[in-house]
């Protein structure tokens, strides 16, 4: 499954669609996030989508043009940012979304200078993989923001795409568990593991990416699942 233009678009503006108009006091309040208000998970997004369009001139030109200066940075940024009243957030999330959606469509009228280029975590991605990484930001993040949208919201697709792009990648907390299994949809995650894990492919890629899913999952062996695994 491959992320196209209509998908991004469709992401971007439902994020918008839920926060537009939240007041400054909604955007203060507590996101889903542990010690991050709705200000910052908004805040990076809109950083988010300012690296995303960093890799997109580094494709189109040739010169290297990193995500973020430096991951103590993006980590300042964003604490910086979600000090900003709700109104101006929303404003930089509304104005940098359709700055990157424009950006997108540049990256994919082309030409490619380069065909890799280094996102955020240190993966060496082709850029067109830039579509499925604001894609999954978008849509994990609204999640996120803990208003009236849920990993059970997700589609189908969207779920199954997003098993199959985080269940080997990179991430801060290895995963113990064999296989994911959804019916007859399988997902390696550690091919020395003993168990795997069993439900349905939106619950399962809510707790992948380190969230509570909103259904319960179910361990090969009967035992205790745990926590879910820290993400990025």
């Amino acid at each position: 499954m491959i992320t196209s233009l209509e998908d991004i678009s469709a992401a971007e503006l439902l994020v918008a669609k839920f926060v537009k108009n939240l007041s400054d006091d909604q955007i203060s309040e507590d996101s889903l996030l542990p010690d991050w208000s709705r200000g910052h998970v908004l805040t990076h997004l809109a950083n988010n989508a300012r690296g995303l369009s960093n890799l997109i001139e580094w494709a189109l030109s040739g010169v290297r043009t990193d995500m973020y200066v430096s991951v103590e940075q993006r980590g300042i940024d964003i604490a910086t940012g979600a000090k900003r009243p709700g109104s101006e957030i929303v404003a930089d999330f509304l104005e940098q979304s359709k700055l990157l959606e424009q950006n997108l469509g540049r990256l994919i009228a082309g030409p490619l200078v380069t065909e890799e280029v280094v996102s955020g975590n240190g993966s060496q991605i082709h850029p067109y993989e830039i579509l499925t990484l604001r894609e999954r930001e978008s849509l994990v993040h609204l999640v996120d923001l803990g208003l009236d949208y849920k990993a059970s919201d997700w589609s189908l697709d969207f779920a199954i795409k997003t098993l199959k792009s985080v269940s080997n990648g990179k991430r801060k907390e290895s995963i113990r568990f064999r296989l994911l299994i959804a019916g007859d949809h399988t997902w390696t995650c550690d091919q020395n593991g003993m168990v795997d894990v069993h439900g349905a492919p939106k619950d399962l890629a809510a707790w992948l990416m380190g969230r509570t899913p909103d259904n319960e999952l179910k361990t090969s062996d009967g035992s205790l699942l745990g926590n879910p695994p820290l993400w990025l």
